[in-house]
């Protein structure tokens, strides 16, 4: 089967990220997901919460995050010495972190195959952190970025995919099922209430997503959205025809690609560069 002028894969793989895509921009998800094409533009920097999730997966594999003494230790071992936004962190999600549970992970890579109906599909996913406590399978999505656009997890296609990857494991043990966000920013006041999907809400999710992956296979356009609010932030921006923030290519030139084009270049245009 073909998606235009290419084949797509015969399982095809979903995941948070290409979903976000999907749902944003066909042709973001068909650049970055279906071509890898290097990104052309910088997007936001991931750095902060790449930090605070590693930082999270340490304290809690090495000790409680509610021993200040621990914490501090393992943030000053990787560079984060005394008060900043690394510890704020931490300690708000201390706040929220279940007390003795019986079984832990962090940073727990899943995977699920849907063979029928077709088409196929293969999901996979990470999940910041799972506790099993109270009856319960405690899965939690760690957030250091903006607030959140809903007041319910439910909502949020890339939260219904987790609870799918971990219903049938949750189901096997007996267990509740439970997928919470967990903002950590100071200026956040409340997450948003808590997924606990039933036999219903997964059987909706799995045809939802078998829904995904058809569009996929149907899809025959890609076609940008044209949405400056969406656009500024894609990081395929400046090569992109549909684009509605134009920019210049980040992609970096050979040296002697360099040196070429500076023989060439106006003054004028070379000290723009500089800036």
């Amino acid at each position: 089967m073909s998606g235009g002028d290419f084949r797509l894969p015969e399982i095809l793989p979903l995941h948070a990220t290409a979903v976000a895509e999907w749902q944003r921009c066909r042709r973001e998800y068909r650049s970055d997901q279906l071509l890898g094409v290097p990104p052309s533009d910088e997007g936001p920097s991931p750095d902060i919460g790449v930090a605070v999730h590693a930082m999270l997966r340490q304290v809690h594999e090495t000790g409680s995050c509610r021993d200040d003494d621990h914490v501090r230790d393992v943030l000053a071992a990787h560079g984060f010495d005394g008060p900043g936004p690394v510890l704020g962190y931490v300690e708000r999600h201390a706040r929220r972190c279940p007390a003795d549970p019986t079984w832990s992970a962090h940073e727990l890579d899943l995977a699920r195959f849907h063979r029928m109906p077709p088409p196929m599909f293969m999901v996979t996913g990470r999940i910041d952190a799972v506790w099993i406590h109270d009856g319960i399978v405690d899965a939690r999505d760690y957030k250091t970025g903006a607030a959140p656009s809903t007041d319910h997890v439910r909502d949020d296609l890339r939260a219904r995919l987790q609870a799918w990857l971990l219903a049938a494991r949750a189901a096997r043990k007996g267990l509740r099922l439970r997928v919470r966000y967990e903002y950590l920013s100071a200026e956040i006041d409340e997450d948003p209430q808590p997924f606990e999907p039933d036999a219903d809400d997964l059987a909706a999710i799995d045809e939802e997503l078998r829904g995904v992956a058809e569009q996929i296979w149907n899809e025959r356009e890609f076609a940008g959205v044209a949405d400056p609010e969406v656009c500024r932030w894609c990081r395929y921006r400046s090569i992109c025809p549909a684009s509605a923030a134009p920019a210049m290519p980040s992609w970096p030139l050979p040296p002697e690609e360099r040196l070429e084009g500076a023989e060439t270049a106006p003054a004028d245009d070379l000290a723009a560069e500089a800036y």
